[in-house]
């Protein structure tokens, strides 16, 4: 026990908490805030942390310690968390890890999987090293997004490969990661692969995985995001707004929380509203209170998502590749909680470091054997040298011929070309409705010739006059033809009926092509 520790990760309101403290009571330990957000002062409700009262006089640590203004790192996170492991041992007690940023989890528990080598270290005086900081830190945040996607291009032209030119946040990530180093961030990740798997695992952990159905957590965060509101959300997020300066970044820190960029709107109508001595309970902004409402359960159930799939593509194939167990506890059910989850997970952890033989992780329960398989291949850097960028020739062809008939003018820029970004990206996009539409129009086309557009218009009024249109020219519900023609389109000839009935007869051709 001396030497190791426990991880509980999982998405957001999945009761990782509840975990960590029943352990910690269990198995003497302490716990070790593994979430970026919960790390900064205040702001309970809208970074979730678990009230003093309910962590039944654990001892946390890494939580309601930092100024809002300030920013906390994986690195910052790493350095702290491995001083307070020793010091928790020291003490004889066992550390137990929880969060939600699993990539801050990922790097303490794995050697060399993150980013951490300064550069210029030692060589720079500390006036010259903050002089090159803040002069990084301007280009970055006053850049445009196209330059700084050029700067990459330079620097680093295999992520600037991977990563699409308006992706804005992963194309700072990786400007910031040469800044700070002085190496590509392409570079070093094929260094951390190069490790050998001896240096992989930094201590024996045991790792718990908290997982729910995915509909009934997505009812249980929008309830939370209920509770949230009606407990003092709002008066969290107009504090924030008040702490707002000119430099603040919305994609870094404590301004990352889900819930403050999404009430932006309500209380940007708000203040206005306030300042003008205009009436605030008018229904206008209580229908722009409510799409807010939805827009942030929208985003948490996203972010929940996204949390499964790191822990898929990225933690299990570290855990396979290196024989480390994950158990999977099954919490959809808040009913059966203790007995699926807290008591598992505590006999599990005292035969873990009692030495005792361990179940089978993917029998545990009905969703460990279909959760606890890899999605992707650990090879990042075959991953990375074979990412290809694709451009749909058909949805580009398609896009232009459209402008170069309806622009409005000359001068107008042609399309750019539909440029789609990976593998899974492109399947999705070979059946998208857009793309099938577009190959059944080019399909069409090349039968028909110069007479498509006639056919097109012809098509139109037809569906027209069988009011499967509406005033606006757009399909109703249950119809299932191609969207309408422009107004160029509606003016084209009404002669030709036979070759509109001509064209009716193969139209059952198009459809055999549409599919990829």
């Amino acid at each position: 026990m001396d030497s190791g520790v426990i991880a509980v990760i999982g998405t957001t309101g999945v009761g990782k908490s509840n975990l960590s403290i029943q352990l910690a009571k269990e198995m003497n330990g302490e716990v070790i805030n593994g979430d970026a957000l919960q790390v900064y002062k205040g702001l309970d409700i809208i970074t979730n942390k678990m009230p003093l009262e309910e962590r039944e006089g654990v001892q946390h640590h890494l939580m309601d310690f930092l100024p809002m203004e300030s920013e906390y790192t994986v690195l910052d996170f790493k350095a702290d968390a491995l001083q307070l492991i020793k010091d928790i041992h020291g003490r004889k007690h066992l550390p137990v890890v929880v969060g939600g940023t699993h990539y801050y989890i990922q790097s303490l528990l794995w050697r060399d999987t993150t980013l951490d080598t300064k550069k210029n270290a030692g060589t720079l005086s500390e006036t010259q090293t903050q002089e090159e900081t803040n002069a990084n830190e301007a280009f970055l945040r006053d850049s445009d997004t196209a330059i700084l996607y050029k700067k990459l291009q330079e620097v680093d032209p295999l992520m600037a490969n991977k990563w699409h030119e308006n992706d804005r946040r992963k194309i700072t990530r990786s400007l910031q990661v040469f800044f700070e180093t002085g190496q590509c961030q392409s570079d070093l990740i094929k260094k951390q692969h190069a490790v050998s798997d001896s240096d992989r695992l930094r201590m024996p952990t045991c790792i718990f995985w908290v997982y729910s159905a995915p509909d009934v957590l997505n009812a249980r965060l929008d309830a939370r995001v209920d509770v949230m509101i009606k407990g003092g959300l709002f008066d969290e997020i107009q504090g924030m707004r008040k702490s707002v300066g000119p430099d603040t970044d919305y994609e870094r820190g404590i301004w990352q929380a889900i819930g403050y960029k999404e009430f932006d709107p309500y209380f940007t109508a708000l203040e206005k509203a306030v300042a003008s001595n205009e009436p605030t309970d008018t229904a206008e902004l209580e229908a722009l209170k409510v799409e807010c409402t939805e827009t942030m359960k929208t985003k948490t159930r996203q972010y929940a998502k996204r949390q499964v799939l790191w822990i898929r593509n990225k933690l299990l194939p570290l855990c396979k590749e290196k024989d480390v167990k994950i158990f999977l506890l099954d919490a959809t059910s808040l009913d059966t909680w203790k007995e699926n989850v807290g008591n598992v997970a505590v006999k599990i952890a005292k035969d873990f470091f009692g030495g005792n033989s361990l179940p089978n992780p993917e029998s545990l329960n009905q969703y460990a054997k279909d959760m606890l398989v890899a999605q992707r291949d650990l090879d990042a850097v075959s991953a990375l040298e074979s990412w290809e960028k694709k451009e749909c020739k058909i949805c580009t062809d398609m896009q232009r011929i459209m402008h170069d008939k309806f622009g409005k003018g000359a001068s107008e820029e042609p399309p750019a070309p539909v440029i789609i970004h990976g593998p899974t990206s492109w399947e999705q996009h070979l059946r998208s409705r857009q793309h099938r539409k577009y190959k059944t129009n080019q399909t069409e086309m090349e039968r028909d010739g110069s007479n498509w557009w006639f056919f097109r218009a012809q098509e139109y009024k037809k569906r027209k006059r069988e009011a499967t249109l509406n005033d606006e020219g757009k399909a109703v519900e249950g119809d299932k033809g191609d969207s309408q023609p422009t107004e160029a389109e509606k003016g084209s000839s009404s002669s030709g009926s036979n070759a509109a009935k001509l064209r009716r007869t193969s139209l059952t051709t198009s459809k055999d092509v549409s599919n990829e």
